[in-house]
């Protein structure tokens, strides 16, 4: 029963979690340099942040984090780029 009871309260508790980066966003855009490499505009939407490297390719052979000269995030040190889905109503081009 308590097994159950767990589940069941699992299921019922709201989500409020979320992925948070320490980085402010540099733009919205239609690029995915994993899923349609070197296409743009992709066919969906990713919020970009991080270092300012992020292309439409990014060479795996490349540093991206070496070749940035700029950073959205709070920390001055951290040049990654990141990107992640974007869910908007919004038309973007």
């Amino acid at each position: 029963m308590k097994v159950f009871s767990a589940t069941a309260l699992a299921l019922v508790a709201p989500a409020t979690a979320l992925l948070r980066f320490p980085c402010a966003q540099l733009v919205i855009d239609r690029l995915d340099p994993l899923v349609t490499p070197g296409q743009a505009p992709s066919p969906h939407l990713h919020q970009i942040l991080g270092g300012n490297s992020f292309n439409v390719t990014m060479d795996p052979e490349k540093d991206m984090p070496g070749e940035s000269t700029c950073t959205s995030c709070q920390f001055s040190e951290d040049f990654s780029v990141c990107w992640t889905s974007h869910l908007s109503t919004e038309r973007v081009r």
